[in-house]
């Protein structure tokens, strides 16, 4: 097995994802964009997913290499990828009518960013969004970054199970989640509520401003409860990937 050459690309991982993508190329479930198809496999397993992975590569007349686990981890930048990956040109966003067609549980809470520019934050806080159950994410195209190799990288695997949104609007998507029925709660330093006392309303989704300014006045003002972590030492605020880590971990810790 020779090692695998530097690939330039967005890396898609794990079974489900790495499914889902094959299919897409030749239109069993449409694909969320011409330019996110799948330009070759890098497969490091030989079990019957890894099989069944590599047969259905085959039939789409994609590129398949067979790479060890140390170089996948490589080439995906984590060690979460179950042995499977796709290599695509842009990374592929989630849907968010899709997303609302699903039940309520499988689609709450949602996080929406507003103006997080820095990959590294922005992988950071997907992890933990990943991590503490939140169903989905939901990212503007301007003033905000895009989900970069460098993003999958911070993020550890979590972009394999975590559906990201990336919308033209967010102040009209706020509106939409609230026909919806959502509740919005922004996260504040200013907010009118400490977060640990709060009721907190379901289904919500979550807003999570940038370290420099928070949310923005049209954001801020969308929501319907404006909360803030209480702060017992000097500084008077904290990283945003921080912040949002704590938000979500009290919101599922009220769902127990």
């Amino acid at each position: 097995m020779k090692k695998a050459p530097q690939k330039q690309g967005i890396f898609v991982s794990g079974i489900n994802p790495v499914l889902e993508a094959l299919r897409s190329i030749q239109g069993e479930k449409p694909s969320p964009s011409a330019k996110s198809a799948p330009e070759e496999l890098f497969i490091a397993r030989s079990d019957r997913r890894g099989r069944e992975l590599e047969e259905l590569a085959m039939e789409r007349g994609l590129k398949i290499t067979r790479v060890s686990r140390e170089d996948l981890n490589r080439l995906a930048g984590h060690t979460h990828h179950q042995g499977a990956a796709v290599r695509i040109p842009e990374f592929p966003y989630a849907d968010l009518n899709d997303l609302l067609a699903l039940p309520i549980s499988e689609r709450n809470p949602l996080i929406a960013l507003d103006s997080i520019q820095d990959p590294q934050n922005l992988g950071a806080i997907l992890r933990s969004a990943c991590f503490l159950g939140a169903k989905g994410a939901i990212i503007p195209r301007d003033r905000s970054a895009p989900v970069t190799s460098a993003v999958i990288k911070t993020a550890a695997g979590a972009t394999s199970y975590l559906p990201v949104v990336r919308i033209t609007n967010l102040w009209r998507t706020l509106r939409h989640l609230k026909e919806s029925g959502y509740w919005i709660v922004g996260l504040d330093v200013s907010g009118d509520k400490l977060l640990y006392q709060a009721d907190l309303p379901e289904p919500l989704c979550l807003i999570i401003g940038s370290e420099q300014k928070g949310m923005r006045p049209l954001i801020r003002n969308e929501c319907d409860l404006l909360l803030k972590i209480p702060a017992s030492g000097p500084l008077d605020s904290l990283n945003a990937a921080a912040a949002a880590a704590i938000a979500i971990a009290e919101i599922q810790r009220r769902r127990v």
